[in-house]
């Protein structure tokens, strides 16, 4: 077998390694923390319109707003505002220059969804993007259903077909199929997979990708945003449907329970590929068996090894990757260039696979040996483009600098490989380095030494690293007590491992208000709690502009019955309960501490303070 797909589950974590011609090629990692949501489907709320950088934010009931640029927004997006808030969500002054957008360009259409969006509407929208870092899921309004041969465009009006599939013959033959199946008011893109598919697998993936559609509308009767009304295939089923039979020829599953799931799966979309599931039922670890485990490894070392003895560093910054190639021992007895030339060569090779294997995404630097001959570094470019042909996602290079950088862009659909498995170091904060004790110790006593000359408090509750907080409190005559003497202000130090040995946290004694930004800034504490219990009665109440709306009777032609069917179910609904109920502000230091952490970053080389505080304060003499 040329090319397999190879799945190791142990239960907690499932592991899918692609081989091509015998060599890893791809890995893809899902467990519970880590799951795929591209393609599922909500009907959210818009929660914020930002006409400046033409985009909104969507309540999806997600730890971070979704993400929702203008461009994302689709030819359909009044429509689905329509349907979902009643015809009178759209102005009356925008509806003649709706019956215009055909003829607008991008720009403009960009600028007519930002009219067209309100705060508090209903919305359905798709996850194209995983959430990433510190940023919420990218999503659209372009809603499509994929299928195994079709991905169904519910109110589109056109049968696309792959331009991957170059035959014009085989074109027009899978159009002239779909041309009498497809029903009004919907649009079908069909994919590269359907090539040389019979008519009978096309009727029936489209079937299903319409009942699909069917059940979603049946959902949104009743459905409250946010609401998930679509899960797409997990990780191991939707790499399944788009590469089996297509481009592999075996599955093979070392676990009985996911071997029997898989196997399932297949006979639904494939049942003449059944026989080509196997289950793995060596001793050893499969990817023992088949010699993937040691580049299964390489993965998450920063470091990559050369044949020729150079090596490659990845290092991921805030805004993009940089890799830095290097000769290391390698030093032939031809010239510099020629030795730097095939060095060169050796490491766009190796960076095109580790990008595919490590699955990064967006912007990436390449900081190759310099090069003088111009043909060279045009050399090194062919080499690139030719190697990143191998890879499905969308890539784009820009050739060599004088400076020998390459930049990249690859499409970027979820975190990486790495960053999927990984989370911040708590000891460090994710920078890579700890400042020294004293520097942290110096930092805590100007702290206090401010707090105490500025305010007319004399009790605070100190959260550090445990490792800190031991030190702090050693011996008869320790540090605190020293601090508490010197400045006569009563210091309860606790412990916190969630905190970074580069980082201290302080609330005022028995509260949780974060005053130590106030402190640093020298703004006054009482008007902070004065704000803060402000924000905490208005908490208490709705907002009346995310309350739910009426649903109006709908005017204007349906797109299908299946459309028809969702939009008279919302003509009789009844005004929906308000989802904002009061929500307390109190948190327990640890979990308070822990979501300041992004706020805190922003003052640039002083330790981060967070401060928790009650409202029943009390001043100290």
């Amino acid at each position: 077998m040329k090319n397999q797909i190879i799945i190791h589950s142990s239960g907690n974590q499932t592991r899918i390694a692609l081989l091509e011609n015998g060599e890893l090629a791809q890995l893809f990692i899902e467990s519970e923390e880590n799951q795929r949501t591209v393609g599922n489907i909500y009907v959210a709320r818009v929660h914020k319109v930002m006409s400046g950088i033409r985009a909104a934010f969507i309540d999806m009931g997600t730890p971070k707003d979704a993400f929702l640029h203008f461009s994302d927004a689709g030819d359909h997006l009044d429509e689905y505002i329509s349907m979902l808030n009643g015809p009178k969500a759209i102005p009356k002054h925008l509806r003649n220059t709706l019956s215009k957008k055909e003829e607008m360009t991008n720009s403009d259409r960009q600028v007519l969804a930002g009219k067209l969006l309100k705060t508090g509407q209903k919305l359905l929208v798709q996850i194209v993007k995983e959430p990433i870092g510190s940023k919420g899921p990218r999503v659209s309004t372009d809603i499509t259903i994929a299928g195994r041969f079709l991905v169904l465009i519910p109110m589109g009006d056109y049968i696309a077909v792959s331009k991957r599939i170059s035959n014009y013959k085989e074109r027009r033959r899978l159009k002239g199929i779909l041309n009498g199946l497809v029903p009004d008011g919907f649009g079908v893109i069909v994919r590269t997979v359907a090539q040389n598919q019979n008519q009978e697998a096309i009727e029936e993936d489209l079937l299903n990708v319409l009942k699909k559609w069917e059940k979603l509308t049946m959902r949104l009767e009743d459905a409250e945003p946010p609401d998930l009304l679509h899960n797409d295939l997990d990780m191991t089923e939707s790499l399944i449907r788009d590469l089996f039979a297509k481009n592999y020829d075996r599955v093979l599953v070392d676990d009985s329970k996911m071997f029997k799931h898989v196997k399932s799966y297949v006979q639904q979309i494939a049942p003449h590929m059944v026989p080509n599931v196997k289950l793995f039922k060596g001793k050893e670890h499969i990817f023992d068996n088949l010699g993937i485990s040691e580049d299964v490894n390489s993965i998450f070392n920063p470091r990559v090894r050369m044949k020729m003895g150079g090596y490659l560093i990845f290092e991921q910054t805030e805004a993009m990757y940089v890799v830095d190639v290097n000769s290391g021992p390698y030093a032939a007895k031809q010239k510099q260039e020629d030795n730097s030339l095939k060095t060169n060569l050796e490491a766009a090779r190796e960076i095109a696979k580790q990008l595919r294997l490590r699955d990064i995404g967006g912007i990436i630097v390449v900081d190759f040996i310099d090069l003088k001959d111009e043909k060279n570094r045009k050399k090194i470019y062919d080499e690139l483009k030719k190697e990143f042909r191998k890879d499905t996602a969308k890539t784009n290079i820009i050739g060599m600098s004088d400076f020998g950088l390459i930049q990249i862009t690859r499409q970027r659909i979820r975190p990486s490989v790495i960053n999927s498995v990984s989370k911040v170091c708590p000891m460090c904060g994710g920078s890579g380095n700890v400042v020294t004790k004293n520097t942290i110790l110096t930092d805590i006593e100007s702290w206090i030494s401010k707090f105490k000359h500025t305010t007319s408090y004399r009790a605070i509750d100190l959260y550090v690293n445990p490792y800190l907080k031991s030190y702090l409190t050693k011996g008869i005559f320790s540090t605190r007590w020293k601090w508490m003497k010197k400045y006569r202000v009563r210091v309860l130090l606790v412990g916190d491992d969630k905190i970074s040995l580069n980082e201290f946290h302080v609330t005022l004694a028995g509260s949780e208000v974060d005053i130590t930004d106030a402190v640093l800034q020298g703004a006054s504490l009482d008007e902070l709690l004065e704000r803060h219990e402000l924000e905490e009665l208005k908490g208490s109440k709705p907002d009346s502009d995310q309350l739910e709306y009426m649903k109006k009777e709908h005017s204007g032609k349906s797109s299908s019955n299946l459309i028809n069917k969702a939009k008279n179910s919302h003509r009789n609904d009844q005004p929906n309960k308000s989802k904002n109920t009061p929500k307390s502000n109190k948190r327990t230091a640890q979990n308070h501490h822990s979501n300041r952490k992004d706020s805190n970053q922003s003052r640039n080389g002083n330790s981060r303070v967070t401060v928790v505080l009650k409202k029943d304060l009390t001043k100290e003499a």
